[in-house]
């Protein structure tokens, strides 16, 4: 009887931990488009952004994608999962880019909420930076996760 009730109770504990585990697993990976945006004083209030990710467990990296008009840049960028529901990004290098001559990127650190409305994943939140120049105004990121297509 004892063992039927201790294998009952560790049966119990194992699929307790095992849904907890599936519930705050976080998969960031594939692509994400959406916007970024940037606090007055900013070169633009808002710019299209991408980002393209690959998680190998709680550890992140990709490329970022921001662009609007005719100048654009892409970035190598790595990033953390805490605790299930939180991304923690930061921009490495700038790999290619295009600009005006009065302006600069922004390596941008950014920190992200995962949420899922309507079975439509998104990332919110929001980002500050530093250009060659110095501290860069800061903003919000709203991405959503596209789904692959054939």
């Amino acid at each position: 009887m004892r063992y039927i009730l201790l294998t009952a109770l560790c049966s119990l504990l194992f699929l307790s931990v095992g849904a907890q585990n599936k519930n705050s697993k976080m998969d960031v990976t594939g692509q994400w488009k959406g916007k970024i945006t940037q606090n007055e004083g900013g070169y633009k209030t808002s710019y299209e952004f991408e980002i393209y990710l690959t998680q190998k467990g709680n550890e992140v990296t990709g490329r970022s994608y921001v662009f609007i008009d005719d100048i654009f840049a892409i970035m190598e960028l790595k990033g953390k999962v805490k605790g299930g529901k939180v991304l923690l990004l930061e921009e490495t290098r700038i790999v290619d880019h295009k600009k005006h001559e009065d302006m600069e990127w922004c390596i941008k650190k950014a920190q992200l909420l995962l949420k899922k409305k309507d079975d439509q994943h998104k990332l919110e939140g929001f980002w500050q930076g530093k250009s060659v120049i110095g501290e860069c105004v800061p903003g919000k990121i709203f991405l959503e996760k596209e789904i692959p297509k054939a």
